[in-house]
């Protein structure tokens, strides 16, 4: 029997990001050269799974050329007995953040998803991250926020649009 907290049902919400998105983004943060990138997004599950699997590349782009590999990540979107939503990331750089947050009803029937960092591992610089993801039709957009100890307050980091592939 299924309660109104439910991992799978939260989950269920999140169903329609299975699959693989590709699309651009640009970062700049204080204190670095703002860059563009491509980047390959995917998200998998197994069956009897309450999570999702992902994997998250980027190249760097110069005139709209690929020129060299950027940033690798991979872990889990986990929806709890409360139906929040962890976010576990190990990234190739050898960082590991796990975040928190809500998945909602987006304007216009979209599905967001905002998280918040509680645990930062292998980076002493970065004091929080935020992400907030927004999912309308076949188009992922997300946004990447960060503070660390050289800028305190939190700043787009990175911005990308996706399309379903």
């Amino acid at each position: 029997m299924s309660s109104s907290r439910d991992p799978a049902r939260g989950l269920a919400r999140l169903g329609s990001w299975i699959g693989t998105w590709r699309g651009t983004g640009h970062g700049s943060f204080p204190g670095i050269e703002p860059f563009d990138y491509a980047e390959r997004l995917v998200f998998r599950t197994r069956d009897g799974e309450t999570s999702l699997h992902f994997e998250q590349e980027a190249w760097l782009v110069d005139d709209g050329r690929i020129v060299e590999p950027s940033h690798w990540e991979t872990g889990f979107l986990e929806v709890t007995t409360d139906e929040r939503v962890v976010l576990l990331n190990a990234q190739a750089s050898g960082r590991v953040e796990v975040l928190r947050g809500d998945v909602t009803e987006g304007p216009g029937g979209g599905v967001e998803l905002s998280l918040a960092s509680v645990v930062h591992a292998h980076d002493p610089r970065v004091v929080a991250t935020r992400r907030h993801f927004r999912l309308a039709g076949d188009e992922l957009t997300y946004r990447m926020e960060m503070a660390t100890t050289r800028i305190p307050d939190a700043l787009v980091h990175l911005e990308a649009r996706l399309w379903r592939s």
